[in-house]
């Protein structure tokens, strides 16, 4: 019988090294790579950055996104499934099982600094998918995408402020973080910033102010803006 000759160190040193090196060069990619094209697109119809908001054609991109097997669109999926948005039904065990089976990959894209990953991380500790639910890890994870301008992060740091979610509650912080999203297109924010312009909460009241904000939201489709500018007695 022929004796198994072990490994010499320096072999061992290599395959450490080059599994080191493999795994650098997979953390350097995932950082810069871009959003798969669909699901950019996607998010854009979504939050109305685009021009108007549609969620029915950023479902079709989604589904076609994640039909494909991306990572982050199928954590999107989970996301959309989680409370019902972009006019997908509310199945939270649906949208546990799929976070469930991306997780782990969407955290590495996360630590290597993928904002969309780093935001993706933000809902799962926010709405539990795969994670204990936690909002102060939730925002932590919201922060470091809202670092590098990513709207939904601005948009969810502001909502916490605004609810005082893992946070003290503070409308003049709100209005910071939705002012932020609010400048990049965010038809919601957009409305909720208005609010808080003609209110006089968190901001000074200003209804100049309130009425370009329900105006911009209400061109990008935001019914609640329209209804606002009704009231108010404003042409849409």
């Amino acid at each position: 019988m022929k004796k198994r000759i072990a490994s010499t160190p320096w072999k061992k040193t290599l395959r450490n090294i080059s599994t080191a090196l493999a795994l650098s060069t997979m953390i350097a990619c995932a950082s810069t790579d871009p959003l798969d094209p669909q699901l950019e697109e996607a998010i854009r119809w979504y939050t109305g950055e685009i021009g108007s908001v549609d969620d029915e054609r950023a479902r079709i991109l989604l589904e076609s996104a994640a039909s494909d097997n991306d990572t982050l669109s199928r954590m999107w999926m989970a996301r959309v499934y989680s409370t019902g948005r972009m006019t997908f039904p509310t199945d939270k065990s649906l949208a546990v099982q799929i976070a469930a089976s991306v997780i782990t990959q969407v955290e590495v894209l996360a630590e290597a600094g993928n904002a969309e990953a780093m935001f993706l991380m933000g809902t799962a500790y926010a709405e539990g998918l795969a994670k204990t639910q936690d909002p102060i890890t939730a925002l932590t994870w919201y922060r470091r995408a809202a670092d590098q301008q990513h709207v939904l992060a601005q948009h969810n740091i502001g909502n916490a402020y605004s609810s005082g979610t893992g946070v003290e509650a503070s409308f003049d912080m709100a209005a910071y973080w939705w002012q932020l999203a609010a400048q990049q297109g965010d038809a919601v924010v957009q409305y909720r910033l208005a609010q808080l312009y003609e209110q006089g909460r968190g901001v000074p009241q200003d209804m100049s102010l309130a009425l370009r904000w329900y105006a911009d939201s209400a061109r990008r489709g935001n019914d609640n803006a329209k209804q606002a500018l009704a009231r108010l007695g404003e042409p849409l």
